[in-house]
Order: structure tokens, then sequence, then C-alpha cells
């Protein structure tokens, strides 16, 4: 996203911290079980944290806005 011009919210860049928690509207995307840091209802309601979610077709995600402050 960032390579696209993008300003997504990040924090730690591995999937741990859940800053970038996003929710997949359409696409698959690839999640490394080892850093797959999502909770169950993450899951289970299509979130993912881009930072570490790898795009299988084209994707369509609900990026959050970066917080202020």
């Amino acid at each position: 996203m960032e390579d696209a011009g993008l300003n997504p919210p990040s924090d730690c860049r591995s999937g741990r911290c859940g800053w970038c928690h996003s929710q997949l509207i359409k696409g698959e995307v690839y999640i490394p079980e080892s850093v797959d840091g999502r909770r169950q209802a993450d899951k289970d309601f299509g979130y993912i944290h881009p930072c570490c979610s790898f795009p299988l077709s084209d994707v369509e995600i609900d990026v959050p806005p970066m917080p202020v402050g």
C-alpha cells in the first residue's frame, strides 16, 4: 500500500499489534501462520492485518483512517 502512495496506519509491521486492522471486502490474501496475530473474531468477520498479508488476487479493503495525534 505504501508503494502505491497510500499512508495506512501501521506500528509494528509484523501483524502482532493490530494497528493496521482492516476489513477485507473482496479478494484473497495469504497470511503466513507464523505472523497471523488476528483474534478469532477478526478471522470470522474478515479482518486482516495488511502489513503481513500478501494479495493472491486484486483486493478491496476498508482501511481505517490514520489516527491524529
